[in-house]
């Protein structure tokens, strides 16, 4: 394991921007979860299951996956 050169541009990455709001849903549900339960409810029964899986591989894909540029 190495260190990311230029690490300050990491901010412009997919992958960290997806973290940053998958981190703050999770903040929501845990510090209101009447109000996240709500929102979820307003969603399909057949969604709800699929809501975490998408977050998380829409994640996976946009850090494992190039645009080209060495920092993108």
């Amino acid at each position: 394991m190495r260190l990311i050169e230029e690490w300050r541009r990491s901010w412009r990455w997919a992958s960290v921007r997806l973290a940053l709001a998958a981190g703050a849903i999770s903040g929501w549900a845990a510090s209101d979860p009447a109000g996240f339960a709500q929102a979820v409810a307003l969603l399909p029964t057949w969604a709800r299951p699929l809501v975490g899986l998408l977050v998380a591989m829409t994640a996976i894909g946009a850090r494992i996956t190039t645009r080209g540029a060495k920092d993108a």
